[in-house]
């Protein structure tokens, strides 16, 4: 069985590697550089050979078979239906050696990962609300369209001057679908899909951007009660993370969260 494992390990990694730089797709879309691989896709940076511009194309991942495949299908059935500034728009589906690959807006910027991994971002307490607070927008926009995201992240935030911008929809879901394809702790969490998964990865978010100022030191101890004790931050901020995380009773809508976020940001 560890042999069988290991075998489709080393098969899936073969198949899912990405296409070379340089290559034309559809006869247009020249690969300029690979961005990266998620759970279910592929995705490139190209140049539309045509005019010059630079665009976005995500190829389903080949080992997934399928399931990547109905995934893509549904992505961009659902990117198709939304129409908002900070949401890249989807511009053609196509299908080349048996790959399906949808194309999408290029949109510069820096993801909220690489501004703390990267640059060395740290987000004081009232930055950290700041940036949650011109996300939300896009979030209820989102979420009054009858979808949820389902994989807010760092990575899938980027930053352009004031502007912000939510990518990759691969997981995005109507509200009140079943939770199919997603694994481990989000599964168990919620078995339908449901506005609080999004506030709940919205903790997650706003805790990673709070700890890029934490400092750990040899006489530190992990504190049993982890970031409540770790971080330093207003009472009103931790018992809205609390929320978030539904470690208390979680908000009744995306609207009670967007609320207490304007109340403690109205704060002295």
């Amino acid at each position: 069985m560890a042999l069988l494992a290991y075998m489709k390990k080393v098969y899936a990694a073969w198949i899912d590697y990405p296409l070379q730089e340089g290559k034309l797709l559809q006869a247009q879309y020249r690969i300029l550089r690979f961005l990266g691989m998620g759970s279910y896709g592929l995705t490139y940076l190209c140049q539309d050979i045509r005019t010059g511009g630079e665009l976005v194309i995500k190829q389903a991942k080949p080992s997934k078979g399928k399931l990547g495949r109905d995934l893509l299908q549904k992505e961009l059935e659902i990117m198709q239906q939304l129409q908002h500034q900070s949401i890249p728009r989807c511009l053609a589906f196509f299908e080349e050696n048996k790959q399906m690959f949808m194309l999408m807006d290029y949109v510069k910027g820096q993801t909220v990962e690489d501004l703390i991994f990267e640059r060395g971002e740290k987000f004081l307490e009232k930055e950290a609300l700041s940036l949650i607070s011109k996300l939300m927008p896009v979030v209820s926009y989102l979420h009054m369209q009858g979808f949820v995201h389902r994989d807010i992240r760092i990575p899938n935030v980027i930053l352009q001057g004031e502007r912000i911008y939510l990518i990759d929809f691969g997981l995005a879901s109507r509200i009140g679908d079943p939770n199919e394809y997603v694994e481990g702790e989000a599964l168990q969490r919620r078995r339908v899909t449901e506005e609080t998964s999004d506030l709940y990865a919205i903790g997650h978010f706003l805790l990673f951007m709070l700890y890029s100022t934490f400092e750990t030191s040899e006489v530190h101890e992990e504190s049993a009660n982890g970031w409540e004790e770790e971080l330093d931050l207003t009472p009103a901020t931790k018992r809205m993370i609390r929320k978030l995380l539904q470690i208390e009773p979680a908000y009744t809508s995306t609207q009670a969260f967007i609320d207490e976020l304007n109340t403690i940001l109205q704060q002295p």
